[in-house]
């Protein structure tokens, strides 16, 4: 898979899980999700011996990006690659979570809006998406003292 613009190389899905299926590979993203680090920063903050070989394996499809040279390389998040993933996921979760067993929309069925409505309930959790990528885009570019005020004053799941 290669997105318009992408400088990466094609990726097939099922490589795409098989890099996410390592545990350290998927702790190294999540720390990426806090913002650019370097190989040095990762290693000391997740404690992954050969963090080093781990990027390597995320940059080949596409994951991550790297700047800079040497010791002085610093790692980007880029999920773009999952969005494949991410939309052939969907219709499962769907699938096996839109209704409690009284028939009632589930936590991810009334996310989904499923007792919407198919179409309905996929343009609002599609438009969720979007706003959350937007958000997080947009707490990227600000400095860590307003996202830290901010998180503080909501933090997540409130």
């Amino acid at each position: 898979m290669v997105l318009p613009g992408s400088r990466r190389y094609p990726v097939a899905m099922a490589d795409i899980f098989d890099v996410i299926a390592d545990a350290a590979r998927r702790d190294i993203l999540r720390e990426l999700l806090e913002g650019p680090a370097t190989t040095a920063a990762l290693t000391k903050a997740l404690g992954i011996d050969d963090t080093a070989k781990q990027l390597a394996v995320l940059a080949k499809a596409g994951l991550v990006v790297a700047t800079g040279e040497g010791a002085k390389k610093t790692w980007t998040l880029d999920p773009s690659p999952l969005q494949d993933v991410d939309g052939w996921l969907v219709p499962f979760l769907e699938a096996a979570g839109a209704f409690g067993v009284d028939g009632s929309p589930s936590v991810f069925g009334a996310w989904s809006g499923a007792d919407l409505g198919g179409n309905l309930g996929r343009v609002i959790a599609d438009r969720s998406y979007q706003a959350r990528t937007v958000i997080h885009d947009a707490k990227a570019k600000l400095p860590r003292v307003v996202v830290d005020r901010l998180d503080r004053k909501h933090p997540k799941g409130s």
